[in-house]
């Protein structure tokens, strides 16, 4: 089971280099369109800090950019309460982080990464590949979205949230299915 919980957490840090969907869609705020093109284009002129890319509104932040996010997502050093800036409202579950650590210390032998390209998905959206190579087996490529949210790029709480559920994490940031029928019940009520 220990590659099971380490998927999750692959996916979710992943998903937390990427960050996703789910951001606001006020029209009066929408910065450009961003490119994969000049996202491609930061990372390899060497322009700005991975921190000022990801808290760029006009492009998609590089794969670099968001490996070095990935790598503080799951470094232990850092405060789990930090990290939520890395994952579209996570500040309402700060202890996933946890467990994203844990899984990486107990499969230290399964490694993950960003890959290029980065693509636009529309205003505040892209998305991104994350390569997941576990033991014995072919490297395996999963889809991830970021998203810019409270003026940064996270990972989408949509990428994460279905990854969670599958493996069976519960956490405030993804509500079961049984709990929003629990909630749609009580407001016709």
């Amino acid at each position: 089971m220990k590659i099971r919980k380490f998927m999750t957490g692959a996916v979710v840090a992943a998903a937390v280099a990427a960050t996703a969907a789910c951001g606001s869609d006020d029209s009066a705020d929408l910065p450009p369109v961003p490119t994969a093109a000049s996202s491609e284009a930061a990372s390899s002129n060497g322009s700005g800090s991975p921190e000022d890319e990801l808290t760029n509104a006009k492009d998609v932040p590089s794969v670099d950019a968001l490996n070095n996010m990935l790598e503080t997502a799951l470094d232990p050093k850092v405060k789990a309460s930090e990290k939520t800036e890395l994952v579209e409202d996570s500040s309402v579950d700060p202890k996933l982080f946890d467990k994203l650590v844990k899984a990486v210390e107990d499969n230290p032998e399964v490694t993950y990464k960003i890959k290029r390209p980065v693509t636009s998905n529309g205003p505040k959206k892209a998305n991104v590949k994350v390569e997941v190579k576990l033991p014995d087996n072919p490297a395996t490529k999963i889809d991830a979205s970021i998203v810019y949210d409270n003026g940064r790029w996270k990972l989408s709480k949509n990428t994460v949230c279905p990854l969670l559920t599958s493996n069976d994490v519960k956490t405030p940031l993804c509500p079961s299915d049984s709990d929003s029928s629990k909630s749609s019940k009580k407001k016709s009520s």
